[in-house]
């Protein structure tokens, strides 16, 4: 009988310590701390560097871009794009908001836009980097223009809202549709599965199984996605919404801009998330696309077979001056 008694203990205090280990946030290790630029020419030397690096494996039109007016503008928007696409994504936004007057950083998240569309490098992908190319980006921005507007969707969107967290320096934040949560999995799966997945050997699924890579959709977005990149995905919803939780965003202004038919994240995790800005304080406008427009996840892309840009991009430009103008 005690010996019995025993094992039992032994065994729920390791079930215990497992399902510790699988509900736990894993904090960021190494992201690399703001270093903003003093002025345009040393943010212009900063993104030289960046895209020096970039050009050895990434596909041209992916890699980061930068729309100048060739001088500090009064205001500079940086794009942040989705999971397993790149900055052309945002390549027909982007050029809106630069005829508006803004200096525009179409920014690449690392692992991302390589040449070859069956590289294994999202297996690598890693929060931590995410993050400091997050504050990269922003540190450029600061010598690119007097107000700075953050722009992200689905994956950026995440990373967006992460720097909302920490960046006092954003005059204002714009997340679209981020992946704090996706619909496949409810909301207490998100720190399982970032994990689980991250502690098994990599796999790489096809978005489109049947299609496999001949599917219909834009030759720079990848046809598959690695397990391992897609557990750090979770784990920065994760972190997020831990920290929208605890304490108010650092950035000025917070819009968030979901779409009521979205098939892939989960929006009641960035209502939550909403909420919890809200409750501590922070400034926060919500916008909603119509219903009845039928949007699919990837609303950003021009090369989506079903985007609906020619009445995705105007609402957008709309809702993002307007609260420029709200200061």
């Amino acid at each position: 009988m005690a010996r019995s008694m025993i094992l039992l203990g032994a065994t729920a205090a390791l079930v215990g310590a497992g399902l510790h280990k699988l509900l736990r946030i894993r904090p960021l290790a190494a992201c690399t701390p703001p270093r903003p630029a003093h002025d345009y020419t040393e943010a212009v030397r900063r993104l030289d560097l960046l895209q020096e690096q970039e050009r050895r494996r990434v596909s041209p039109i992916c890699t980061t871009q930068l729309l100048t007016h060739g001088h500090r503008m009064a205001n500079v928007i940086v794009f942040l794009h989705g999971f397993t696409n790149c900055p052309h994504q945002f390549h027909q936004l982007a050029t809106l908001f630069f005829e508006r007057g803004y200096n525009v950083l179409n920014a690449r998240i690392p692992r991302h836009g390589m040449a070859d569309l069956m590289t294994t490098e999202l297996a690598y992908l890693r929060a931590d980097e995410m993050a400091t190319l997050t504050n990269e980006v922003v540190d450029l921005a600061q010598g690119l223009g007097d107000e700075v507007t953050l722009f992200g969707f689905s994956l950026g969107g995440t990373l967006v809202a992460w720097a909302a967290q920490q960046r006092a320096d954003l005059q204002r934040v714009v997340v679209v549709s981020p992946s704090l949560g996706i619909r496949a999995l409810k909301p207490w799966q998100g720190r399982i599965y970032a994990n689980l997945l991250v502690g098994l050997p990599n796999q790489f699924r096809w978005w489109d199984p049947i299609l496999q890579h001949t599917r219909q959709a834009p030759a720079h977005v990848y046809p598959r996605f690695a397990t391992r990149g897609l557990a750090e995905l979770l784990r920065m919803g994760c972190i997020v919404q831990h920290d929208a939780r605890r304490r108010a965003p650092a950035a000025r202004a917070i819009t968030v801009i979901t779409n009521p038919c979205d098939e892939v994240v989960d929006n009641a995790a960035t209502a939550a998330t909403v909420a919890h800005w809200r409750r501590h304080g922070a400034a926060v406008t919500t916008y909603e696309f119509p219903a009845e427009w039928q949007l699919i996840h990837d609303l950003m892309d021009p090369g989506q077979p079903k985007a609906q840009v020619a009445r995705v991009y105007p609402q957008l430009l709309t809702w993002v001056l307007n609260e420029a103008q709200r200061g």
